[in-house]
């Protein structure tokens, strides 16, 4: 399948009957897992969730999709009863009626890192679920179990969930060379078992982690939106991640919207950017020096 010429037709003049077979798809499919997640998935233990909620908070960076974010939310309540910090860079920030959900408002498109970095300083519980504000979280997004595992080991910094495309059914694992050139030997290697979980050096941006160990990261403020590779590239070195098979949470994107589109899209000046900073590591790690990883603490100016 050709998934390019694909969106290009769904993205033309006569695309709107595909567009709305997609959009279909998506509804029927998050129906669909909704009810078979229920069905598989043990009883909920009060006492697991009342200790998610006071030890977890859930970190959210959304932007000119408040309906998405809303629908992120209300499947999050079906497992986690915790905290909830929305870092909102739109025109007008939006708000919930749930009283622990926090929104914090941001500058007009200050983009990603920016806005992970402040929901992040938000954050004063011991872990922090990370995660995109197009997700839809199910009885198979086991809280609880994510939170056990680092409870239960201290080797663990990060506790990656699979995250299924939807419609396409597509689940994503990516190799021990996933990262830019210049990154720091990792700390444990690809593919080792820590706590009987597969080390990853990348990982989807879905996933539980000790608060602390995402604050020595951080994300780049020069970056605006392609912050993905450059998060783990640095991470490695200082931080282990496992994959967690057995926990999913659900990819539903919104692709036709063209006025978020415009502004996701807009992403050559961060490839800029990265393709200067990492080609200076990889030159460094070269020379047996090490890499400069420091991060600005304010983001480029226009």
């Amino acid at each position: 399948m050709d998934v390019r010429r694909i969106k290009r037709a769904m993205d033309g003049r006569g695309g709107g009957p595909l567009r709305a077979a997609y959009r279909v798809a998506t509804a029927a499919a998050l129906v669909g897992v909704r009810g078979v997640d229920r069905l598989a998935a043990d009883r909920p233990d009060p006492g697991e969730r009342a200790e998610s909620a006071r030890t977890v908070t859930m970190a959210v960076k959304t932007f000119k999709r408040p309906d998405v974010a809303r629908r992120l939310v209300r499947s999050a309540r079906k497992v986690f009863d915790g905290r909830i910090v929305v870092a909102d860079d739109s025109p007008v920030p939006m708000s919930f009626a749930d009283p622990l959900v926090d929104v914090i408002a941001m500058p007009f498109n200050s983009g990603v890192s920016v806005g992970r970095n402040a929901a992040l300083d938000a954050v004063d519980t011991e872990f922090v679920l990370v995660t995109d504000d197009d997700l839809v979280f199910t009885s198979a997004t086991d809280v609880d179990a994510a939170r056990r595992r680092l409870q239960e080991c201290p080797e663990i910094d990060v506790v990656g969930f699979v995250r299924v495309e939807l419609p396409r059914w597509m689940a994503h694992d990516f190799g021990p060379d996933a990262l830019f050139g210049g990154h720091r030997e990792p700390l444990r290697p690809w593919g080792e078992l820590v706590g009987g979980l597969p080390v990853r050096l990348k990982i989807e941006q879905t996933y539980l982690a000790r608060t602390e160990a995402i604050r020595r990261v951080r994300w780049d403020p020069q970056i605006r939106m392609v912050d993905h590779a450059d998060f783990f590239s640095r991470a490695a070195g200082e931080i282990v991640v496992v994959l967690d098979p057995a926990i999913r949470a659900y990819h539903a994107r919104t692709p036709f919207d063209p006025e978020y589109t415009r502004y996701r899209l807009d992403i050559a000046p961060d490839q800029a950017y990265l393709g200067r900073v990492w080609r200076q590591r990889a030159a460094a790690r070269s020379r047996g020096e090490e890499p400069d990883l420091s991060l600005t603490s304010e983001p480029p100016s226009d």
